[in-house]
């Protein structure tokens, strides 16, 4: 495999970085706010901030990597397609609870998550593992 357009690759794994770091800090931090404003439940709240928060531990540690290696982004963009998929499983089980803004996050969710995982995977070519 090969990594294509490195410099903006490391762009959208910062990207990456901090909307999963923003998301976890304050979902761990303030979980039992947000459960009650989103409608969701708090161990749920509480999954969906550590999950994220360590997607972007991944895609923290991408960007600082030198070189980046293929392999590694190549797993991050199928993790965050499965989330994709786990966060459409979700809204669908949680939406008839959730408030309007609940609701409204885990579409975002599903629609941020599965949007990296598009643009990052269009960075991985097909001939070298490391770039």
């Amino acid at each position: 495999m090969k990594l294509l357009d490195i410099p903006r690759l490391r762009k959208i794994l910062l990207a990456d970085a901090f909307i999963g770091g923003t998301t976890g800090i304050a979902g761990l931090a303030l979980y039992g706010w947000w459960s009650r404003f989103l409608g969701l439940p708090e161990r749920l709240v509480l999954l969906i901030a550590a999950v994220t928060g360590l997607y972007a531990l991944l895609a923290a540690s991408l960007v600082l990597m030198k070189p980046v290696r293929a392999r590694a982004v190549r797993w991050l963009v199928v993790a965050n397609w499965a989330w994709t998929v786990v966060s459409i499983g979700m809204l669908l089980y949680y939406s008839s609870g959730a408030t309007l803004f609940g609701k409204a996050f885990l579409v975002l969710q599903v629609i941020i998550v599965g949007g990296l995982a598009w643009l990052e995977g269009r960075h991985i070519g097909k001939n070298a593992d490391e770039v």
